[in-house]
């Protein structure tokens, strides 16, 4: 059964957090020769004990803080290869500490007997967390694209090249990294038997348009005791970009842009709002426009030869977004931006499919140009949504160049729609006079009713931050 895990970074402790412990170390060193002046012999090893305890912590902290991978005690790393003792090893090394001290101390052989029968499940523990991870690959297959709010899979299998020995109790973790958000998934795989693979995968559920970064992987395992930590990182390296979602236009945009298209006011230097293409010659029958007679045709053939047209409908659709922003954004303005993207990309995929030989344009100004032109294929599409998936908001210094490019090379039978995240009232408005130009502001509309998606998203968080809790990773596994 699959359970859903927040997005969540393990919080890594800090270097200064040992300073206590060494501290207090430091401390009763000094003092020893004096506070341990009429004790007993079992008191001062008590003492003592106290002394390595608090060194052995600080110690410790130090490694955490510096280790790539988290834990009570990590290796800073051997190549690829990294160990971490968990804190149950932790405590089974004090006992073992405590064991070979009172050993030294009171010449027992019984205390060092039990000192080595400890040491040697410690040893064999490593020896074999550390024999699974050289057999071990891991290979990642993820889509390279997919949508906000979209649930897809990544796949994660696991290796074993050991002719003889199974790999038990193995977990993989996948790092998942945004601008604004980094996630982690961890699937485990109970065995894998000798010269075999085994698929497990993991659900993302991104909520955040952009490029996310996967990998490293890090298979780590602590059979058969539990005591010792091994892991094995693999730099693979992959990517998702996620693109703004697609919804469905309202009912009132849908009319003025996709249905009753005759009401649509433009100048058309011909009759008509739509133009007529020849499809072919065909007899004259009883009905027919006597004024669409080809006589040529007819005095060859000797019958009444007709001109047959077929009526096209489809008009060009040329959107120019302009992504303005201030420096100092705020939550509202930045889910505008969101918001205008996936109002863009609706109306550029809902009119293509309603005019397909229609040419489609989108010329985006933000922090950056981005320019497109196709149709509402899906192949031409993708590099529209590729774009989209990346582009940013900014000043848009070059909203107007556009404007004046894309109505010097469309044609009359072009709709051109400005979308801007500019007010009505703003005090830097665009001076657009050409009448051609349908300008919309996109702060003064309802969103709900002009776009409208099948699931409503979760709210953004207020400020972007490193660690965000709207993105959800969905854990299962396949044998």
């Amino acid at each position: 059964m699959s359970k859903v895990v927040p997005a969540t970074m393990p919080r890594r402790p800090r270097w200064y957090s040992s300073i206590p412990a060494l501290m207090v170390a430091l401390v009763l060193g000094l003092g020893y020769s004096r506070w341990t002046v009429g004790m007993t012999l079992a008191s001062r090893i008590m003492f003592r004990a106290v002394v390595v305890l608090f060194a052995v912590i600080g110690v410790f902290q130090i490694a955490s803080a510096l280790s790539p991978t988290r834990g009570t005690l990590a290796t800073p790393g051997f190549g690829k290869h990294r160990m971490v003792v968990p804190v149950e090893g932790i405590v089974y090394l004090t006992i073992m500490f405590a064991l070979f001290t009172g050993a030294m101390l009171t010449k027992s052989n019984m205390l060092l007997l039990v000192f080595a029968l400890m040491a040697g499940p410690f040893v064999i523990n490593g020896w074999m967390t550390f024999g699974m991870l050289q057999s071990a690959r891991v290979t990642r297959t993820a889509p390279p694209r997919a949508m906000v709010g979209e649930l897809f899979n990544v796949e994660l299998m696991l290796s074993n090249s050991r002719p003889l020995m199974s790999i038990w109790i193995m977990s993989v973790r996948d790092t998942i990294q945004h601008a604004y958000e980094n996630l982690t998934a961890v699937v485990l795989f109970a065995r894998v038997a000798p010269r075999s693979s085994q698929v497990g995968h993991y659900q993302l559920k991104l909520m955040r348009r952009g490029r996310y970064q996967l990998g490293p992987l890090l298979t780590y395992s602590r059979f058969p005791l539990g005591l010792v930590e091994r892991s094995r990182l693999f730099p693979l390296a992959g990517e998702v970009l996620i693109y703004p979602r697609i919804g469905r236009l309202g009912a009132a945009w849908r009319r003025r842009w996709l249905g009753a298209t005759e009401l649509v006011a433009r100048p058309q230097p011909q009759a008509g709002v739509f133009h007529d293409e020849f499809h072919r010659l065909r007899e004259f029958r009883t009905g027919d426009n006597p004024r669409d007679i080809h006589w040529r045709t007819s005095a060859r053939r000797g019958e009444l030869i007709l001109r047959e047209y077929q009526q096209n409908r489809d008009f060009n659709l040329s959107i120019i977004l302009d992504l303005w922003q201030p420096d100092s954004a705020r939550k509202e303005e930045s889910r505008l931006i969101e918001q205008a993207l996936s109002f863009a990309a609706t109306a550029i995929v809902e009119h293509g499919r309603g005019c397909r030989d229609a040419i489609l344009t989108l010329s985006a100004s933000g922090a950056t140009t981005f320019r497109w032109q196709g149709q509402g294929t899906s192949a031409s599409l993708e590099s529209l949504f590729d774009g989209l998936a990346v582009m940013n908001a900014g000043p848009a210094r070059d909203t107007m160049s556009l404007v004046d490019d894309v109505v010097y090379r469309s044609s009359n039978s072009t709709q051109i729609v400005l979308l801007t995240t500019r007010s009505a009232g703003d005090p830097n408005p665009l001076p657009i006079h050409n009448p051609r130009i349908d300008m919309i502001c996109l702060p003064d509309i309802d969103f709900e009713r002009a776009l409208i998606f099948e699931e409503p998203l979760e709210p953004v968080p207020d400020t972007p931050t490193v660690v965000s809790r709207e993105s959800q990773v969905s854990l299962g596994m396949e044998t």
